[in-house]
């Protein structure tokens, strides 16, 4: 007679940007320096050179912080969990979405949806709103 038990359980709770309309890749992308506030679900994000500060500067590496409608740089990333750079346990890298479909609804440039021209930019980068 096999031995039956009660292993554990899982609980899936809190909504997510990806959808399942394509495979999504999912990255932990370094926040900016400059990200001093929490990342809500859908929040567009930009890449942000890191230099060596000299004459004919080096990039050393790259940063995100959240996609301003006055950005002339195209969006890359869409925030797929929560992220909340601040207090004790301050998070240092955001789990985004950078190639995909994502949910419309849930895109955010600041406070606002995004408008049809940040879903157009998106889109140029890989990252599609269904």
């Amino acid at each position: 007679m096999a031995n039956e038990g009660f292993l554990g359980k899982t609980t899936i709770s809190g909504e997510r940007a990806a959808t399942d309309d394509h495979p999504a890749v999912i990255h932990a992308l370094p926040l900016d320096a400059s990200v001093l506030a929490p990342l809500p679900v859908g929040t567009i994000l930009r890449r942000v050179e890191i230099t060596d500060g000299e004459d004919e500067p080096t990039v050393l590496a790259y940063a995100y912080k959240p996609f301003a409608a006055t950005d002339t740089v195209l969006p890359c990333a869409v925030v797929d969990k929560p992220c909340d750079p601040t207090g004790t346990s301050a998070e240092t890298s955001a789990i985004c979405l950078v190639h995909g479909t994502v949910k419309t609804r849930l895109l955010k440039v600041g406070e606002a949806p995004a408008t049809e021209e940040v879903i157009g930019k998106l889109a140029q980068s890989g990252i599609f709103a269904v």
